[in-house]
């Protein structure tokens, strides 16, 4: 039996960049055990997928004791690879020690001097049979595709996964009970936003948010679902308080549901509209969903890095150099995008 241990004590979307690798590796080796080490972030996510075997959660605030017991909890086992992409420091300490026949990991590079650095270059080499390097955001300057790196890895196990295939595998969902839950609301496709902390820095954001997508609903003629999860600032209780009062059964608003309802929600959409939700732009990759996302404009190298290369994916940004844009402008710019694909119009 082999055993096979990956390391994402990152956030949500970087562990569903790994998915379909998790998923490949377990169809290649069928009676092999995969463990993933999850932060607290994507722990109760990853608990829900079958084809992984052990889920051991780590939280970088645990006591010095606690860490030791993690540490001793994932090197009980001797393991044929390991991933270690992350870029944590706990993750390479465990993987140093790990008994692991080929060690993985992806470097990430900053710069002294305006040279490149790995830190500390010889660690990595002494640790990793195999790596790949990827920027940290301030020192990036030119596009680095993160999920190419990833499956470049991967592919030392001769699992010939290509860059164009979806990155995210999903957990298998109800279909049947989601649609007795949700698709009874909806009698045609519906266009998606997602509101979460990314659009605080919106110019007008708190005044004039549910006017602005009145308009914009009314210009591209089809419904909304506005979606979003333990969302408490003050533009979204605005928002929220003025679609109540106005019952405006042209834009629905849906919170706190499942992230498997959510990847319902997403593939039925004409299109998925957010401030870079990891989440939504992956799940967009995996169902070819068109997705549209409001950056800053000094982040677009750094967005580009994760962007799937299986479906249409626009930007728009919330600022330049000079200010941060209102909403009008941005839905405006958004609608300019949409328009000539004839989603308004059907």
């Amino acid at each position: 039996m082999k055993n096979f241990i990956f390391f994402r004590t990152d956030r949500l979307g970087d562990f569903l960049i790994i998915t379909n690798i998790i998923k490949v590796l377990k169809e290649k080796y069928p009676k092999s055990k995969i463990t993933v080490v999850a932060s607290q972030l994507n722990y109760l996510f990853i608990k829900k997928y079958k084809i992984i075997d052990r889920v051991i959660l780590y939280n970088k605030n645990y006591n010095f004791l606690k860490k030791i017991q993690i540490f001793k909890i994932i090197n009980d086992r001797n393991y044929d690879a390991s991933f270690s992409v992350d870029g944590k420091s706990f993750s390479n300490l465990c993987t140093f020690f790990l008994k692991s026949k080929l060690k993985l990991g992806l470097i990430y590079k900053s710069k002294i001097f305006g040279f490149p650095f790995y830190k500390p270059n010889f660690f990595f080499k002494i640790i990793f049979k195999y790596y790949e390097t990827f920027t940290s955001k301030d020192y990036l300057n030119k596009k680095e595709h993160l999920p190419t790196k990833l499956i470049n890895l991967s592919n030392k196990l001769s699992l010939k996964i290509k860059t164009t295939d979806k990155y995210y595998y999903k957990p298998s969902i109800n279909e049947k009970k989601f649609k007795q839950e949700f698709r009874k609301f909806i009698k045609r496709k519906f266009i998606l936003i997602h509101l979460d902390e990314k659009w605080l820095d919106i110019n007008g954001i708190k005044e004039s948010l549910y006017e602005e997508l009145v308009i914009f609903q009314k210009k591209i003629k089809s419904k909304i679902i506005i979606t979003s999860f333990n969302n408490s600032f003050d533009y979204f209780v605005i928002f929220k308080n003025k679609l109540k009062k106005k019952k405006n059964k042209n834009i629905l608003l849906f919170e706190n549901k499942s992230l498997e309802v959510m990847e319902r929600m997403i593939n039925y959409s004409k299109f998925a509209l957010s401030c870079h939700s990891g989440y939504l732009v992956q799940i967009c990759g995996t169902n070819k969903s068109k997705i549209i996302d409001i950056i800053n404009k000094k982040d677009f190298i750094w967005y580009s890095c994760w962007l799937p290369k299986n479906t249409f994916h626009k930007f728009v940004f919330k600022s330049n150099e000079r200010e941060q844009f209102a909403i009008k402008k941005i839905l405006f710019d958004v609608f300019k995008i949409i328009k000539p694909l004839k989603i308004a119009n059907r």
